[in-house]
């Protein structure tokens, strides 16, 4: 406290730039992750965070300490209630196992994430475009999906055979659950046999008057100009959403394979969200397996033993772990916008697991072995560590009160994973890293 103010801000930034640095890399090696998946929002997003990781460096290193220099060290009420040395000696086993405990029994719902949710949970319930949503889709379908086919043989569509055939593949695509209302060349070709004297003319006839102007050519619309592929229309049931949409695509093309058409093209927005969906998971997994995996090399780097190095990479584990399976658990859809959230909380807390260990290093450095070391650490950084959460925290509650659900999905999670980042770098990393597992004068 005897210092002035600029040699203050000299010494915050020798202390702190190393740490601030190796989460630099850390964050922005997490977010370049994000740069080799396949999901375009999710590198859009990789390149944001390498961008605004530097920035951030340099503005904290650069710009901040000339307004440091002003700062005057001084001692207020909240300083005083704060949790003295003795409290953070005590080695918290039984609250470090059950956060361990319970980040193994939530990991059991990783396989219940659903990363494909139905359309209507992207609105909230009771609420008129809600409402208008689950009415249409009740009454039909909500999602469009469309489906060209062509005959297996390659033969052509414009015949009584094929006619036929196609009015059977019309029945089992309207018979299969999550299909609502199907509207295709059939039936189109059905309208016009009830007009008078209808029979006199072969479906060819017909899909030629059907593409004349006088007809808002239809027909072109429905099949092609060699009458080789037919398209059908479909609209998808969102409520009985209970399989992910490549599973139910890939049950439509067998049931065209068994009724003899092969599918040459799928389209439409809900083959789209099915894809998305899939390049969601796939995402998730290779950015957490690379982030995992460059964390190891600078997780040795930092701490430089190999207990400190697994201390931190088994708490940096809990995270996600917690935060996924908890999603699969409580159900909560995983969507492409709250996707990034688990990338987010593991950015925070490798940087507060960085400055935590560097701190285990200062204290070493005077002379502290063992657990003082991490008792000296963590009674050092947890206002830091603390205090960051906290305004993170703030900052995404934000999103907690949005009217579109994913969003809201975003910012609750942040928030659940905030809680984990704190257990974690504060009570479990110290236990596992540096506890002696015995009693001394450090335990209370």
């Amino acid at each position: 406290m005897g210092k002035k103010s600029p040699d203050l801000a000299a010494a915050a930034r020798r202390m702190t730039f190393p740490a601030s640095f190796w989460s630099m890399v850390c964050a922005s090696l997490g977010f370049g992750s994000l740069l080799i998946v396949q999901a375009k929002p999710l590198r859009e997003l990789g390149f944001g965070g390498v961008l605004g990781t530097v920035v951030a460096l340099i503005c904290a290193y650069v710009m901040y300490p000339s307004f440091l220099r002003w700062a005057v060290p001084r001692k207020s009420k909240l300083l005083e209630a704060e949790p003295s040395e003795t409290f953070w000696s005590r080695r918290f086993v039984p609250l470090s196992l059950a956060v361990i405990l319970l980040s193994a029994g939530l990991g059991f719902g990783l396989k219940q994430v659903n990363t494909d949710p139905s359309l209507l949970d992207y609105f909230k319930p009771h609420r008129e475009l809600r409402d208008g949503l689950e009415y249409v889709d009740r009454t039909g379908g909500s999602n469009p999906l469309t489906l060209v086919v062509a005959a297996a043989d390659g033969s052509k569509l414009n015949t009584d055979a094929a006619y036929r055939k196609m009015w059977t593949l019309q029945g089992a695509l309207e018979n299969y659950k999550p299909v609502g209302a199907v509207i295709s060349l059939p039936t189109l070709l059905a309208e016009g046999d009830r007009t008078p004297f209808s029979f006199f003319l072969s479906y060819e006839k017909m899909m030629e008057i059907m593409e004349q102007p006088k007809y808002a050519r239809v027909a072109k619309s429905f099949v092609n100009d060699d009458r080789t592929q037919a398209v059908f229309l479909l609209r998808m049931i969102e409520g009985r959403h209970d399989k992910h949409r490549l599973e139910v695509v890939d049950d439509l093309r067998s049931i065209a394979r068994k009724h003899g058409f092969k599918t040459a093209l799928v389209g439409g927005i809900y083959y789209l969200q099915g894809r998305l969906a899939a390049l969601v998971a796939s995402s998730l997994v290779t950015g957490l397996f690379w982030l995992n995996v460059l964390f190891i090399g600078i997780a040795w780097i930092v701490a430089r033993s190999v207990r400190g190095a697994v201390a931190m990479i088994v708490s940096l584990t809990l995270v996600p772990l917690c935060m996924l399976g908890g999603i699969g658990w409580l159900h909560v859809p995983m969507d492409v916008i709250s996707a990034p959230a688990t990338n987010v909380c593991i950015g925070i807390a490798i940087d507060s697991m960085i400055h935590l260990v560097f701190g285990v290093r200062r204290a070493q450095r005077d002379g502290k072995k063992g657990w003082p070391a991490w008792v000296a650490a963590r009674e050092e950084q947890w206002r830091g560590i603390v205090y960051s959460d906290v305004i993170f925290a703030a900052g995404f509650a934000i999103f907690v009160l949005s009217d579109f659900p994913p969003t809201q999905r975003f910012g609750v999670v942040v928030l659940a994973g905030l809680i984990i980042d704190i257990l974690a770098n504060l009570f479990v990393l110290p236990l596992l890293g540096g506890a002696a597992f015995k009693k001394n004068n450090y335990e209370k």
